[in-house]
């Protein structure tokens, strides 16, 4: 039974931390729970400080502040925002323990008048406690400064994850504390700790100038120092051993690998196009890698940590990623596929994590995939790691700490790897709770940093200009509420949209009328859909199902039942403007890749081909006279050409008409209605925004240089990190998905 401290208040039961953890992951990935961020914060906070025996702290002010943001002069009087959600948290409690929770052994609950919760095993009668008022008011004028000097000071107990530090809540100890480092507005993330814990390094937009710096300070709280002001995003810090340099990414116009003293001067190109640097274990020699986020091509290289000739690193490896770094530095892990990608804009299935010596040598497999796969594990839904999961720390007592999703959480977790280089054992969570926990790094004695990181996708749409090129200033909102809204597929009179949300639990193909605002899902299955496609008339969508993707499917904007169109033809992507047939793309099963039409009986035949590239996104001009489409040639080459559609026919490269050149990342070419204008996305100013070229009417030559249509200058606002990215441009109006990200940094401390 619970028993009572000196002070009235309810101390933390007798049931052991692992268990209350374990029941608390189950309420978190329930039903009632999974789609809404914000209940999950709360829960997860007041399970936290009650495990940690501070049960005292949780007055309605230390809520406010920690769960939902507010400032530390948070006045109850004129915001409800606490009192609002504990009703709705008791709510959504009653209803989980009255449905999927019903035969739980523990019972979590908030009574009324109180933000302690009760925790007791099924069939024990909760302990009532008494009413806070007389202790809320008594403590109202100490507690206010003390939530205020734990603001300003980074050194807040956390209050949206708990720890199970090294299996400690497996042994029924409480879990470790946790202070948050940093409390910005904006994204704060990528934190690096120096090997002796006395010096945190981390990625921020927290100067407000919209970019993302280095900034480096004193741990535990030091006022942060920025040691880098790149006009573009500076990202993924590592220390030398000894803490005196930090090597980083540098994005934009400067792309690549820079050193810069850890506390400030001049900086020093290491590498160009790198990407997460890691110095050795001894600092001699740093190793970085190359290539795209999503898992078409990728190279390791190992450079001298005081410059030099960079040195290939199992080169015989179409994709190698995310190096890390034995802790002898004898040997490096990494993320790796030898065959080439299966989809145009997807990824290899052959993916594993991998290890070999840095001075050559055979790699071997770490069957890490297989590990993951039986334990519903997955990377953190985002278009820079798509769905992998990459080894982020390999402590000395052989454990490799990562980030990874199970359903709708993401957390911290560690595995061991065996002598023989096998991810063995079990996967043991770090982090337990809402949002998204990401970036673990490590110091020598244990302590762990780590982000916490909340995102939201919505479809937006944007006001284009008499000419359909004048640059906007900013768009309209076209999704609310809980979950993201994904590949935004627009009919041609722009009052029907088609788009993907996972809502629901999973991705599922939603349609919405923009004119009345109605909106309702077209699949509720199990499975996630892809590639929605709203037929020009918007009386209908073809999708396809992951992960297969190669079979077309059909449904009405209004509901009903789901045909198929064709079994083994590829991803839609494109209706013909009088509906009749719709563009896929494919790659073919001994290389090559393929833009396809499928008419509605089913019948399919190919209009583009290469075997040296990837061909994909392609869109119709409205007379069905041109395709629009991205062409993709390894390592790093990007254009986007216009071709003539000819039907029965493939059309030759000799007959392409090439958009852009080599210069950077461009996709999702889409037209204008009277197809003189194309749109897409391009990182041609160091970030990914939407630009537009003027086209001439009847060769479809450019004309004149591309424009910028909108930016997204800021690493919050950022379509660089989008999951489901496309355009769609109809009346008037240019729909797209967008972003936003907001994090800060915690601190867990080290049980030695």
């Amino acid at each position: 039974m619970p028993h009572r401290t000196g002070d009235g208040s309810a101390a933390p039961p007798s049931v052991a931390a692992g268990d209350v953890t374990a029941q608390l992951d189950r309420i978190l990935a329930s039903p009632e729970f999974r789609h809404s961020e914000r209940l999950c914060r709360f829960l997860a906070f007041v399970v936290t400080q009650h495990l940690a025996g501070n049960i005292t702290s949780l007055k309605q002010s230390v809520v406010a502040v920690e769960v939902f943001d507010r400032e530390p002069s948070y006045d109850s009087s004129s915001d409800s925002v606490v009192r609002v959600e504990a009703r709705r948290l008791r709510e959504k409690l009653g209803q989980y323990y009255d449905g999927a929770g019903k035969n739980d052994p523990l019972v979590i609950t908030l009574p009324k008048g109180s933000y302690a919760p009760q925790i007791n095993p099924r069939g024990e009668p909760p302990v009532v406690p008494p009413t806070i008022l007389g202790e809320a008011i008594a403590a109202r004028k100490p507690q206010r400064a003390w939530v205020t000097g734990l603001a300003v000071a980074g050194a807040v107990l956390a209050g949206a994850f708990l720890m199970s530090w090294w299996g400690g809540s497996r042994q029924g100890q409480a879990p470790a504390p946790i202070r948050r480092l940093t409390s910005d507005a904006g994204l704060t993330f990528q934190p690096v700790l120096s090997n002796d814990g006395k010096l945190m390094a981390f990625s921020s937009d927290r100067s407000g100038d919209g970019n993302l710096d280095i900034w480096v300070q004193q741990i535990p709280g030091g006022t942060p120092v920025r040691i880098t002001d790149n006009p573009a995003d500076d990202v993924e810090p590592a220390f030398s051993p000894d803490g005196t340099s930090i090597a980083y990414r540098a994005d934009g116009a400067e792309n690549g690998v820079f050193v810069v003293p850890a506390l400030g001067g001049a900086k020093t190109l290491l590498a160009k196009a790198g990407y997460r640097p890691r110095f050795s274990p001894d600092g001699s020699r740093v190793v970085y890698w190359t290539g795209d986020r999503l898992f078409r091509m990728g190279k390791i290289f190992v450079v001298p940590a005081h410059g030099g000739a960079p040195v290939p690193f199992q080169a015989d490896f179409a994709y190698a990623g995310y190096p890390l770094w034995s802790p002898d530095g004898l040997h490096i892990a990494f993320v790796g596929s030898r065959g080439s990608a299966i989809r145009e804009e997807s990824n290899t299935d052959e993916w594993d994590w991998w290890v070999a010596p840095v001075d050559g040598g055979p790699a071997v497999a770490m069957l890490a995939r297989e590990v993951f796969d039986k334990q519903g594990l997955q990377a953190p839904e985002t278009g820079r790691s798509h769905r992998r999961v990459g080894p982020e720390y390999w402590s000395p007592s052989g454990n490799i700490v990562f980030s990874a999703r199970r359903e709708r959480q993401t957390n911290i977790w560690q595995v061991p790897v065996s002598r023989r280089w096998q991810v063995n054992g079990t996967v043991e969570p770090l982090t337990f709770g809402a949002g998204r926990a990401d970036h673990p790094s490590m110091a020598a004695d244990g302590s762990m940093v780590f982000s916490v990181l909340t995102y939201k996708c919505d479809v937006w749409r944007l006001a284009l200009g008499s000419n359909g090129v004048t640059q906007a200033r900013s768009a309209e909102r076209v999704t609310t509420g809980d979950g993201n809204y994904v590949r935004p597929t627009v009919s041609q009179d722009g009052k029907r949209i088609a788009f993907l949300s996972n809502r629901s639990g999973n991705n599922d193909v939603w349609v919405k009328e923009l004119e009345t605002g109605r909106e309702h899902p077209l699949t509720a299955s199990p499975e996630d859909e892809t590639a929605p496609t709203l037929a020009p008339d918007g009386s209908r969508v073809a999708f396809s199902k992951a992960p297969a993707q190669d079979s077309i499917l059909l449904a009405s904007f209004e509901g009903g039942p789901v045909t198929s169109l064709c079994t083994d033809c590829g991803e839609p992507r494109a209706w013909l403007p009088d509906g009749k047939a719709l563009l896929f793309q494919r790659l073919l099963p001994k290389g090559g890749s393929v833009i396809g039409m499928v008419d509605l009986s089913g019948h399919a035949e190919h209009v583009l081909q290469s075997a040296e590239s990837a061909l994909f996104s392609p869109s119709v001009s409205r007379d069905s006279k041109w395709i629009a489409v991205t062409v993709r040639t390894p390592p790093d080459d990007d254009r986007i050409a216009i071709v003539p559609l000819r039907r029965n026919a493939l059309v030759k490269p000799s007959d392409w008409i090439w958009i852009t050149h080599h210069e950077g990342k461009v996709n999702k070419p889409r037209w204008s209605p009277d197809g003189g204008v194309l749109y897409f996305v391009s990182d041609w100013d160091g970030f990914v925004c939407i630009w537009a070229c003027r086209l001439d009417p009847a060769t479809k030559r450019p004309v004149g240089q591309p424009e910028p249509v909108l930016h997204f200058h800021s690493g919050q606002n950022s379509l660089d990190d989008v999951y489901g990215l496309d355009l769609t441009v109809a009346s008037g109006h240019l729909f797209f998905n967008a972003g936003a990200r907001s994090g800060n940094i915690w601190l867990a401390a080290s049980r030695k």
